[in-house]
């Protein structure tokens, strides 16, 4: 795992190097072990931050060129196919330096062109300059993982400059980069919490989404997806036989993940996805699993005794640790690690738990995904209570009806039997689809009640809720319970889950690899009938019946936790009282008098806004420590 970064221009660039090294240095912890700076030709710059996890050598020293140069890769991920694919170029005659899946890359790009990214099995994101043999301008591809578990941002400059980076703040080292925060992105962050791709909270910069990559050429670019996940194939074997297919691809991908030249261990939370690779890995390994969980002060998120099962079951080298509530001095850093909003509370644990893993090991394998996959969330499963006997819904968004908003808020967060029970009411009237959005994001009339009029008036009328609703509309699907699975896969996995882990994971430079969201064990899941899936009040019924043999009844009953934390306690106390001191210097984009009201009523238990306020909280904070950098 790695940092990249690099920019090309049509004209010369004053300073090209100096540019690229803050660059580079912005991203220093995402590769300790070495970085390099190399201008590969006339106007073209590629930078790279090491973390090495296969041949530790100087061979495997990035940006790498082909033979004679005309060739270079920038590249952070892996490639678990790699020797599949080197084997393939070596008969057509290539001939490789190092042991490295970077120098499979440029070899492949020269024998298969742009579509090689087909033949990838793995999680990545990279940057490759084709310069031509001399014969032309030279053309950049950028390239995404198909699930987004590897991060890439680009800005496309006036002047028709390319600027790209693994991570926001590098790209903003470029001084033609504009910081003009984009409405839109304000708007999808108060309703998802995070900001989707392409969005981000600039408008000049825009994150490549999963899936696709990017060509530059003459100062154009063209975008390409190259994979869709398509839920409309069905398999039709027995129970029993998927069952036992699905024992033996997770199997096979978990093999797979564990390839590596430094140690190695798993995060265990103690539920189903995570306990179930860590079994898988405890069969394979001829050595104990090195296994990390974090626990909380409160016993309601506190899902350490079943972390402990799977340990004790599978002699693991087991390690714990214990969170209270965050402390000032700690949310800005992390914050800042992001390069804008995020408001996804779990990301303090998972940085926590990430950095007690660094202490033991380089790599670790996670649980992610399983949630997306086999319809683990508790959101669906909820949602389809109001399925009304089967018939299928529309999945086109209603058009919204003016409502009083302060209203709204009360029956979506009031804590009094008579708004539960009208929530209740609304979600059985509107069905599973729009129960489905609201559980997923924050109704469009409560954020308004948060913004500013310079904000309403920039919007003109835009909405971030219909990243959502084209997703659910353009669903692949012939079941359309299926279209709840897409959206997340395609929204809140990647640009909630997926970034989450990346960005506290790296924070510490350690290698986070999800053997779940391999894309072939994803296409198989998809092909699988959604019974198989969710059947009555059981989710993942397959995986649990694949594993019945390998984890303890409590770890296939309990109630999902995930990496749960007490937000709505942590906002009744002095972090309530940050936000409202923040919020005091008269944010451009924040209502303060409609925070000040959310806060009363939280502290007052007329409402449970604990999750509304962590995100203004995120917010402000972020507000506080960009204006703070911008004034040196």
């Amino acid at each position: 795992m790695c940092g990249i970064c690099g920019f090309v221009s049509l004209q010369p660039v004053d300073g090209g190097e100096r540019i690229l090294q803050r660059m580079v240095e912005t991203l220093r912890h995402r590769g300790p072990d070495g970085c390099n700076v190399c201008r590969v030709m006339r106007n073209a710059y590629l930078g790279h931050t090491r973390l090495a996890i296969i041949d530790l050598s100087e061979a495997g020293r990035q940006p790498m060129p082909n033979e004679d140069g005309s060739v270079w890769v920038t590249y952070n991920g892996e490639i678990y196919n790699f020797l599949e694919l080197r084997a393939l170029l070596e008969q057509k005659g290539h001939q490789f330096r190092s042991r490295t899946d970077t120098e499979v890359l440029v070899h492949a790009y020269e024998e298969w062109g742009d579509r090689f990214v087909q033949r990838l099995r793995g999680m990545f994101a990279f940057g490759i300059w084709d310069g031509g043999r001399g014969t032309g301008d030279g053309k950049l591809l950028l390239v995404r993982d198909r699930l987004g578990v590897k991060p890439l941002y680009y800005a496309h400059l006036p002047d028709g400059t390319i600027v790209f980076a693994s991570e926001l703040q590098a790209v903003l080292e470029h001084p033609e980069v504009s910081a003009e925060i984009d409405p839109l992105a304000v708007d999808a962050y108060f309703a998802y919490g995070y900001i989707p791709a392409p969005l981000t909270i600039y408008k000049s910069v825009r994150k490549l989404p999963p899936a696709h990559y990017l060509v530059w050429e003459n100062g154009e670019i063209r975008l390409h997806r190259y994979w869709q996940l398509d839920f409309t194939h069905k398999r039709s074997e027995s129970e029993d036989e998927l069952a036992e297919e699905l024992r033996e691809r997770l199997k096979e991908t978990v093999k797979l993940h564990m390839v590596s030249d430094v140690p190695l261990g798993a995060f265990l939370s103690g539920g189903m996805d995570s306990s179930s690779i860590v079994a898988l890995m405890a069969q394979v390994s001829d050595r104990p699993v090195k296994t990390f969980s974090i626990g909380f002060d409160d016993d309601r998120y506190d899902e350490l005794p079943y972390a402990r099962l799977i340990a004790q079951r599978y002699g693991t080298e087991h390690h714990e640790f214990t969170v209270a509530a965050p402390t000032a001095a700690l949310m800005p850093d992390l914050i800042g690690y992001f390069g804008e909003p995020f408001a996804d509370s779990s990301a303090l644990p998972t940085y926590i738990v990430s950095k007690m893993a660094r202490g033991h090991v380089t790599v670790v394998l996670s649980g992610d995904g399983g949630d997306e996959i086999f319809a683990g969330y508790e959101w669906t499963r909820r949602a389809l209570l109001w399925g009304r006997g089967g018939a299928e819904p529309s999945l086109t968004a209603a058009k919204p009806r003016p409502v009083d908003p302060w209203r709204e808020a009360l029956i979506r967060h009031g804590t009094d039997w008579w708004h539960r029970l009208v929530k209740a009411w609304r979600d059985f009237r509107a069905g599973p689809i729009a129960t489905f959005q609201r559980r997923t994001r924050t109704p469009l009339p409560i954020r308004q009640l948060l913004y500013s009029a310079d904000l309403r008036t920039a919007l003109n009328g835009q909405t971030a809720d219909t990243f959502q609703d084209a997703l659910l509309q353009a669903a692949p699907v012939s079941d359309w319970r299926e279209a709840l699975l897409y959206g997340d896969m395609l929204l809140y996995l990647p640009d909630d889950c997926l970034t989450k882990v990346d960005r506290m994971s790296m924070a510490v430079a350690l290698e986070v690899r999800p053997p779940l969201l391999d894309h072939i064990l994803v296409e198989f899941a998809a092909s699988l009938p959604f019974e198989m899936k969710l059947r009555g009040r059981t989710t993942k019924y397959l995986l649990k019946k694949a594993m019945t043999k390998d984890l303890p009844s409590e770890t296939m009953q309990q109630r999902k936790q995930g990496f749960s934390v007490p937000v709505a306690k942590w906002m009744q106390g002095q972090l309530a009282e940050e936000l409202l001191a923040l919020l005091s210097k008269n944010d451009p984009f924040v209502n303060g008098e409609t925070v000040r009201q959310m806060v009363e009523w939280h502290r007052s238990g007329k409402a449970n806004l604990g999750h509304l306020l962590w995100r203004l909280y995120v917010w402000a904070v972020w507000q506080h420590r960009r204006e703070t950098i911008r004034r040196g």
